[in-house]
């Protein structure tokens, strides 16, 4: 499981590039995440970390920010730090695709799934959720994506 935290900087760890089969070119890893709760889906490209060895590293790290208050960047990010993506807190189910495009947000259009594994976003608020009482029917909980 990846975790990463809203409002930060963060750099998840997640094994691609010993799971790739293209060769002849940079291979940029497509990132889907789709939010169990909400049935939202999120894609992007993060920047990875150039490996310090020569053979395929045991695993990659990208770096990636959750920051609601710059504007996106998804895909053609050349530093760390830029990758900045709206996630909102919850658990997420995570497919990792190997493709040749610094810009491709299809996954269609990629050469297969590399990694999978879960993510689950932290709130600013830590996840505390916002709870009422549905009557007799039980208490509701939900996740507020503004954290207030």
């Amino acid at each position: 499981m990846i975790y990463l935290n809203q409002g930060e900087f963060n750099q998840p760890a997640a094994v691609c590039t010993r799971n790739a089969s293209l060769t002849g070119g940079t291979i940029y890893y497509l990132w889907h995440l789709y939010h169990k709760l909400s049935g939202k889906d999120y894609y992007m490209i993060p920047f990875r970390l150039q490996p310090a060895v020569s053979y395929p590293p045991a695993y990659d790290v990208f770096c990636v920010s959750i920051d609601e208050s710059i504007p996106q960047v998804l895909t053609g990010s050349s530093l760390c730090g830029q990758t900045n993506i709206h996630l909102i807190p919850g658990e997420y189910s995570l497919n990792i695709f190997q493709q040749l495009s610094q810009s491709n947000l299809d996954p269609e259009n990629s050469s297969g799934i590399v990694y999978q594994t879960l993510v689950n976003v932290i709130g600013t608020n830590k996840n505390n959720p916002t709870t009422y009482s549905g009557g007799t029917d039980g208490i509701f909980i939900i996740y507020n994506p503004d954290n207030d």
